[in-house]
């Protein structure tokens, strides 16, 4: 069995809404006209929701934070004081505000702490995309160069190419069983980024091609090894290709521009686009030169470009749209001055500073992360070099999303979950499915051992509860009183698990202000009461037993662990208990066999006379003492439907004759018991007895989901459906387990 000492605590382990959300942040940047401002708008709804908690991981690693903080708050408060003394509209604060705001993906990955691989993901599904829209766009002749929905031709191959890298970083995360068989997604995502840049025809991925090989060859060799170095070299080899293939136009274009740079250099050509570039950024030099301190004003480059042609400092420019500099350091310089210029580079190095700290920490899982961070900075200061990357609002928000969506990963897998101090189970239905929850309680114990475990449940359930050595104290629904929300803060928990919902429980826990409130997605209450929720469903859910579904409550405790089926009796934890009525019963001779015929409308039954047939076959050997529970209700129901039955000599009726802990202690002690899927089954294979579970073979009623689990339980079901499973009355598949199959079962016992 895997217990605590050998099963790992991942760090991702958040709802699958914010798992999505992370997905969507890289996958919809190139997909989509407003995919990243929807996102960024999530985000801050998300941070303003859980404000307190996202606040304090602000100040708890401040000394790790505040160098990426206060270079975009500096950026913000330097532009909100140039729109005041400047008299400039409000709109120039839209950049700067998308910058300040974009910190609190910091906050909100760290607190949430989604499934990393999902960020990983994300980046292949994006690149990929986005190497299918520019194909088709170019191919098809829509577009002269590939735009994807950014309407920038430069924008869209710089984000690709960078999506492309990025991804290239993530081989780690794809060692992941689960995403095996789709490890060759980073690779495809290289190239497809690689793609969407040569079809985008933007040279800024020229120039930053060398600058990201740096850290990506150093760093990425000690991750990946061989692997990261014949993924660059297939994808180097392929551009080279590229180049060669006049059908690409890149030898053409590369031609192109050193032509009009000698054109520019020799003849002071500025007709063409390289030279038009050239001595956009001379004026550039020119402004700083005049206004070195503060520039010329962020709104004011035109202006100040016509000053210069007019003054004859310029050649006359052709009548093209240039509103900057075509360099992101020239522009800050000419517009900005040295202030604007120094806090550029303090949004460059900032990070990039955060990001090689974390590559030279032991590794934790964070330097595949830490990597795409690095190499992240590198892109874009290269895209810099001939683009103004912060002007559109699209690559800027890409930034600071990405950026701060890294560094909360980062820290995520660094400081792992607060350790619980007292968790809160709840599981308020019936007695079966009590017994099934307590195997999440004997985990939980032996993964934190100085925590308390409090289960809740019904008081008719509690004594069963009781007897589990894993659960520090119980507590049922009838003693909370009026009240709930006031009895769950006395409790002191700071987790709450609702393996069973309960909507007026699910409010309380919030009211209580219990910090850690983990829910299913399937209940809509959830969304508004639980600050963690997770999805039960889907195909791996559907394989689950009931006993093991619980366990996917722990993915917000960074535990992401099932047991197997054959391992979860062995974390029950229940013992035996004595109890006078009970022993009344097994102190006479003979072997004690327990039939439980009723399951209180619970499931499907097995029929009546095959009880009672069961019974009389039974009788024959002398031996044998047959016990026939259930409460005083069934009992009443057995003495008008299977008389027989209880008339049989061998048969004893203790129907409504003991209570719930009295019932615990025969079931402790007997020898065996028969019964169809209910509490009583559950109960006697935790308690380690023999017992024959009885199932129908259909979902969700089918052993699957709900056999009994235990070193000496076995479960009988029909090979397939009758056909008519959907009205009881008329289902036969129960009526397909014989009593002769039961027999030769409990003979096997012997």
């Amino acid at each position: 069995m895997t217990n605590a000492s050998n099963a790992p605590l991942l760090i991702e382990s958040g709802s699958p809404s914010s798992s999505f959300l992370l997905f969507a942040l890289p996958a919809l940047a190139l997909t989509s006209k407003d995919g990243l401002g929807l996102v960024q708008a999530v985000i801050l709804l998300i941070f303003l929701r859980h404000l307190r908690p996202v606040s304090r991981s602000y100040l708890q690693h401040w000394g790790e934070l505040s160098g990426v903080t206060l270079a975009f708050l500096f950026y913000f408060l330097v532009s909100w004081v140039r729109m005041l003394a400047d008299h400039q509209p409000l709109r120039m604060l839209d950049g700067p505000a998308r910058l300040l705001i974009g910190l609190s993906c910091i906050g909100v990955m760290y607190t949430l702490r989604p499934r990393i691989r999902y960020f990983w993901l994300g980046l292949c599904v994006t690149t990929l995309l986005a190497a299918a829209m520019a194909a088709w766009q170019v191919f098809s002749g829509a577009e002269e160069r590939a735009l994807g929905f950014t309407h920038h031709a430069v924008t869209f191959g710089d984000l690709a190419l960078v999506s492309g890298l990025m991804a290239a970083c993530g081989l780690a995360a794809f060692r992941d069983p689960r995403l095996q068989r789709v490890d060759w997604l980073p690779a495809a995502a290289l190239l497809g980024g690689m793609l969407a840049s040569v079809l985008s025809a933007s040279r800024g991925g020229w120039l930053a091609l060398p600058l990201v090989a740096i850290p990506l060859l150093t760093y990425g060799r000690r991750l990946y090894g061989w692997r990261l170095l014949r993924m660059c070299a297939v994808t180097l080899g392929l551009l080279a290709l590229a180049f060669a293939l006049p059908a690409t136009g890149m030898a053409q274009r590369v031609g192109l521009v050193l032509h009009e740079a000698q054109q520019y250099f020799t003849a002071g050509d500025v007709s063409n686009s390289v030279g038009v570039r050239l001595e956009l950024g001379r004026a550039s030099l020119m402004m700083f030169a005049d206004h070195p301190w503060l520039g010329v004003g962020r709104d004011n480059f035109d202006a100040a470009l016509a000053a210069l042609a007019a003054a004859g400092r310029l050649q006359p420019l052709p009548p093209m749209a240039y509103v900057n500099s075509q360099n992101d350091l020239l522009f800050c310089l000419s517009t900005g001055g040295l202030l604007d210029a120094g806090l550029l580079l303090m949004m460059y190095i900032a990070p990039l500073r955060y990001f090689m700290g974390e590559l030279r920490r032991p590794d934790l899982g964070q330097h595949s992360l830490a990597l795409a961070g690095v190499v992240l900075v590198a892109a874009f200061v290269g895209f810099g070099l001939t683009d103004v990357m912060f002007w559109l609002m699209m690559p800027k928000v890409f930034y600071v999303m990405m950026l701060c969506s890294l560094i909360g990963m980062c820290l995520a897998v660094r400081y792992s979950a607060p350790t619980p101090r007292r968790i809160l189970i709840t599981r308020t239905d019936n007695i079966g499915d009590v017994v099934l929850t307590l195997p999440l309680a004997g985990y939980l114990k032996q993964l934190y051992p100085q925590a308390e475990i409090v289960f809740l449940c019904r008081l008719y359930a509690a004594a069963v509860v009781a007897h589990c050595r894993h659960v520090d104290r119980v507590l049922t629904v009838e003693e909370l009183g009026r009240d709930v929300a006031k009895s769950l803060r006395q409790t002191g928990c700071d987790t709450v698990l609702f393996t069973y919902p309960r909507r007026e429980l699910a409010y309380a826990a919030r009211r209580a202000g219990i910090g850690r409130r983990v829910g299913s997605t399937r209940r809509v209450y959830h969304w508004l009461t639980c600050n963690r929720l997770v999805n039960m469903t889907g195909p791996l859910g559907a394989r689950l037993h009931e006993a093991q579904l619980s366990f996917k409550l722990l993915l917000p405790l960074g535990i992401d662990y099932v047991p197997p089926r054959e391992d979860v009796w062995k974390l029950y934890g229940l013992t035996p208990s004595r109890h006078r009525d009970a022993d009344a019963v097994l102190a006479g001779p003979g072997i004690k066999l327990i039939l439980h015929p009723k399951s209180n409308g619970n499931g499907r039954e097995w029929p009546l006379e095959h009880f009672t047939t069961l019974a009389r076959m039974l009788g024959d050997d002398p031996q044998v003492r047959v016990l026939v529970t259930g409460s005083p209700a069934e009992g009443q129901l057995l003495a008008e439907q299977a008389p027989e039955l209880l008339a049989l000599p061998n048969v004893e009726n203790l129907c409504g004759k003991l209570d719930l802990a009295g019932f615990t202690a025969l079931i402790g002690g007997c020898d065996g018991l028969v019964a169809s899927g209910t509490g009583p089954l559950h109960l006697a294979a935790a308690l380690g007895r023999p017992v024959v579970g009885l199932f129908p073979p259909i979902k969700p009623i089918d052993p699957v989901r709900w056999a009994a689990l235990g070193p000496r339980a076995t479960n009988l079901a029909a090979e397939q459906g009758c056909g008519q499973c959907a009205d009881p009355a008329q289902c036969s598949c129960m009526r397909a387990i014989t009593p002769q199959h039961v027999l030769d079962v409990i003979r096997s016992w012997r």
